[in-house]
């Protein structure tokens, strides 16, 4: 019930947060944003908006609890948690200095998050991670290697106790556990290679590495390799232990593009394009007047099938635990159209079922190899860990 009424909730969301930096769309020159097409595309294709989808959403992560009450977000230098269970979606102000990298809930009522030197004192503590409890209104800090780089890819462990994350080091990023109770450090996966994103579902025992752009997924307790999918940066596997959500970037769009050109006459469409194009013509060579949407995918693990979404695209998906198959990820745009930026929150169920039953729906089709994509099995039982060295045969 309680996740029933957050999902109810969003739908008349008014969050409304100001503070970032001026959108990058350029597209949106061309048409100012429509609150009307953006919740008529949103329902089309069965999502929900976090925030207005009009308003100056310039937030950048974002993470739900794990009882789907609260969602936090950050906005530039500061980051705040929103009440989705409230009619009003009260927010608050995390009482921490400016984050560095994105926050993980590792209880409902408990966040970590990387963060700097507080403002008025930046010869301060140096970066360390603030664990937040939103019932007791406390910060704890916890402190960190003093060589360690960005830190990102925060992860839930199978210890509440401690937490998973990536932090650079030589200018690469390796993946550490670390201690929430005394900052003790440790490498939970010395036989990994090279690491670019990382995620971790501790229900299925799942880890899930993207680099380059390929992602393998692996038996996190053994370093067994389950297979490898292209192209793809980031996955994420439900807790179930079936469903992959994959990440990848989609075929260049013209950032001019408009959807409602479609709608057009033949003629007409043609005249819009002619008049893009020269459009195009008088920018300078260095202006990009093309973007690869970031796009979503899935695969069925059981047959390691896989199916391209081309309805939505976004980026930064998580399952979203409180309700079976929901997913939330960042709204880049629905049908090759870029909108402001938005949380989105959707079931997936439908799209998922309906694809491994061989039929068809709405904005999924096939990714295959006649598509494009790859996919490489898990070697043969015995074979050791991709990054792990080889025992050397003696003489």
């Amino acid at each position: 019930m309680i996740a029933t009424s957050v999902l109810l909730a969003l739908l008349g969301c008014t969050g409304d947060p100001t503070v970032g930096t001026l959108s990058q769309n350029v597209g949106e020159a061309f048409a100012p944003c429509s609150e009307a097409e953006i919740r008529y595309l949103a329902s089309k294709h069965n999502f929900m908006t976090a925030f207005r989808p009009c308003g100056n959403n310039h937030f950048q992560d974002y993470a739900w609890s794990p009882d789907g009450r609260k969602l936090y977000f950050q906005l530039g230098m500061s980051h705040h948690i929103m009440d989705a269970e409230s009619p009003t979606k009260d927010t608050r102000v995390v009482p921490s200095p400016s984050p560095t990298g994105p926050g993980i809930w590792v209880s409902p009522t408990r966040l970590v998050v990387p963060v700097g030197p507080p403002p008025d004192a930046p010869d301060g503590p140096p970066q360390h991670l603030a664990l937040y409890d939103t019932e007791q209104a406390t910060i704890f800090d916890v402190a960190v290697p003093a060589q360690w780089g960005v830190i990102a890819d925060l992860q839930r462990d199978s210890d509440p106790g401690s937490v998973l994350l990536t932090a650079e080091i030589g200018g690469r990023p390796r993946p550490f556990r670390i201690d929430l109770s005394d900052g003790s450090v440790s490498e939970p996966f010395p036989w990994l290679g090279d690491v670019d994103t990382l995620t971790f579902t501790p229900e299925a025992d799942a880890l899930v590495i993207g680099s380059g752009e390929t992602v393998t997924l692996y038996q996190a307790s053994t370093g067994t390799p389950r297979g490898s999918w292209s192209p793809a940066l980031r996955g994420s596997l439900h807790r179930d232990g079936r469903w992959l959500m994959l990440e990848h970037e989609a075929e260049p769009v013209s950032v001019f593009y408009q959807r409602a050109w479609d709608e057009l006459s033949e003629a007409a469409r043609e005249r819009e394009l002619r008049r893009a194009k020269r459009f195009e013509e008088q920018l300078p060579e260095t202006f990009e007047t093309e973007v690869r949407p970031p796009t979503l995918s899935f695969v069925d693990l059981p047959t390691s099938r896989r199916w391209r979404i081309d309805s939505v695209y976004g980026h930064d998906f998580e399952w979203y635990n409180p309700t079976p198959f929901y997913g939330s990820f960042v709204l880049w745009g629905f049908e090759g159209k870029q909108f402001k930026r938005n949380v989105l929150l959707g079931d997936f169920t439908s799209r998922m079922h309906t694809a491994a039953a061989g039929g068809t729906f709405i904005g999924v089709e096939p990714f295959g190899p006649e598509q494009g994509a790859s996919y490489t099995p898990a070697p043969p039982s015995g074979a050791p860990p991709s990054g792990a060295p080889t025992k050397s045969e003696g003489p």
